[in-house]
C-alpha cells in the first residue's frame, strides 16, 4: 500500500525501521545504564535539574528548526533552479529554429542536456560537485551562438532573445552549483550532533525512577530527534541522498528536442 503512494520511496522504509531500532535501543542502553549508576532516592531525583533540560531542549529545538528551514530553503531553491535551467534550453532551441544556420547549435543544446543527465547528474550525486565535459558542452553552445549571428537586422531582435535564455541558463547552472552542499554554517553541525549527546545525557539523568511511561516517552523522544538529523543530514545534499533533486526536467527537455530533430532537421 505504501508503495502505490505517490512520491514514496521505498528506501524510506529502512531508514525509519533503522532509526526506529535506534529509538528502541538507546532507551534500553540508558535504562542498563542507570542500573548500576542511579538509585531512586531523592539525590537521585536531583542529578539534574528539569528546568535546566528544558532550556537546553529549547535551545536545541531551535537549532534543529533553523537547520530545516535553512536546508530545506536551499533545496526548493535547488529544484527551482533545475526547473528553470532546462526550461531555458528548450526555450533557447525554439527561439533558434528560425534563424539561418541554427542547426549546429541546436545540436549543442541536445548534447548539453543529455551530458547534463548521463554525466553530470552521477557527479553531483557521488562527488558533489560539477561535470567539467557538461561545463565544455555550454561552452560549445556559447560559441555556436556566436557563429550564428545573423546578418538582417530583422532577425536580430529574435537572436538576442536567444543570448537571454543562453544567459538564463548559465546562471541556473551556476546557482545549481553554489547548492550542492546546502550551504549551512559550519559551526551548526557541531551544535546539532554536539546536541544530540545532551539530549541522551539529559534523558540519562532526568528519569532516574525509570518508569514505563518515562521509558515510552524516551522512545518517542528519542525518534524524533534522531528523524530530525537524518532529515537535516539528507536534505544538506540538494542532489545525494535518499531525498533529492532528479534530472527529471532535463530528462523531458532533452526528449523534447529529440522529438523536435525529428520534425524539424
Amino acid at each position: 500500500m505504501f508503495t502505490e503512494l505517490k512520491g514514496f520511496n521505498p528506501e524510506y522504509l529502512v531508514v525509519f525501521s533503522i532509526i526506529f531500532g535506534l529509538s528502541l535501543a538507546i532507551p534500553a542502553l540508558l535504562y542498563a545504564l542507570r542500573r548500576p549508576t542511579l538509585k531512586a532516592t531523592a539525590a537521585s531525583r536531583k542529578l539534574i535539574s528539569s528546568e535546566i533540560f528544558s532550556l537546553f531542549a529549547t535551545v536545541y529545538a531551535f537549532f534543529l528548526g533553523f537547520s530545516i528551514v535553512t536546508l530545506w530553503g536551499t533545496f526548493v531553491s535547488a529544484k527551482n533552479s533545475v526547473n528553470s535551467e532546462a526550461g531555458a534550453v528548450l526555450v533557447s532551441y525554439h527561439l533558434s529554429m528560425p534563424l539561418e544556420n541554427s542547426r549546429g547549435f541546436r545540436q549543442t543544446l541536445e548534447d548539453y542536456t543529455k551530458s547534463v543527465v548521463d554525466d553530470e547528474w552521477p557527479i553531483m550525486d557521488g562527488q558533489r560537485s560539477m561535470s567539467e565535459q557538461s561545463l565544455r558542452h555550454l561552452d560549445e553552445i556559447w560559441e555556436a551562438f556566436y557563429r550564428m549571428k545573423p546578418a538582417d537586422k530583422e532577425s536580430y531582435s529574435l537572436y538576442a532573445s536567444v543570448g537571454q535564455s543562453l544567459a538564463e541558463i548559465s546562471r541556473h547552472r551556476l546557482s545549481r552549483a553554489q547548492t550542492l552542499s546546502g550551504n549551512l554554517y559550519p559551526p551548526v553541525w557541531v551544535i546539532l550532533w554536539f546536541g544530540v549527546f545532551g539530549v541522551f545525557v539529559g534523558l540519562l539523568l532526568t528519569n532516574p525512577e525509570q518508569t514505563g511511561s518515562q521509558v515510552a516517552m524516551e522512545v518517542i523522544i528519542v525518534f524524533l530527534i534522531l528523524s530530525c538529523v537524518y532529515f537535516i543530514v539528507d536534505i544538506s545534499t540538494p542532489f545525494s541522498g535518499v531525498l533529492n533533486v532528479s534530472p527529471e526536467p532535463f530528462q523531458n527537455i532533452h526528449a523534447k528536442i529529440i522529438t523536435l530533430q525529428g520534425v524539424h532537421p
